[in-house]
């Protein structure tokens, strides 16, 4: 998707809201109040409103590599902070995915540059519980079989 075809599909969204409800954007406009925290993979194969069947407001959204929750990241902790003191939300949702790349990069034995930080918590648990992740996934093996 071109840079142009963002612009002309925002503005038909516009239109759309509008169209529907000549309000739609006084009314966000007002503020939010979220119930669910959702915090997911940055993959662009799918949104977490979509999944949800959410509207806008209704779900408080932190995606990233691989969906991480880790205690020294500034960004998902500030998140985490401002969802849960600020929005008041009621549940934390973090959401893992089926053939997820950061997951996959962080199983390979290479290096990935700048990604090498980032991934060293799921490497570390891949590397401390490798035989059980690999018993686990021969069960699951067999069970779809």
């Amino acid at each position: 998707m071109d840079l142009n075809q963002v612009f002309i599909n925002n503005e038909k969204w516009i239109q759309d809201k509008l169209a529907l409800d000549k309000n739609y954007f006084d009314n966000l406009a007002k503020g939010q109040t979220p119930e669910v925290l959702y915090i997911g993979c940055s993959d662009s194969r799918v949104t977490a409103e979509e999944i949800m069947g959410a509207e806008a407001g209704e779900v408080f959204v932190h995606r990233n590599i691989a969906n991480m929750v880790i205690s020294i990241d500034l960004n998902v902790m500030s998140v985490i902070n401002f969802a849960i003191d600020h929005l008041k939300v009621k549940t934390v949702v973090v959401c893992g995915h089926y053939y997820c790349g950061g997951v996959k990069a962080a199983m390979k034995q290479e290096d990935l540059g700048f990604l090498n930080p980032w991934l060293r918590n799921i490497r570390d648990v891949y590397r401390l519980h490798k035989m059980y992740l690999m018993i686990l996934k021969m069960r699951m093996k067999n069970i779809t079989n």
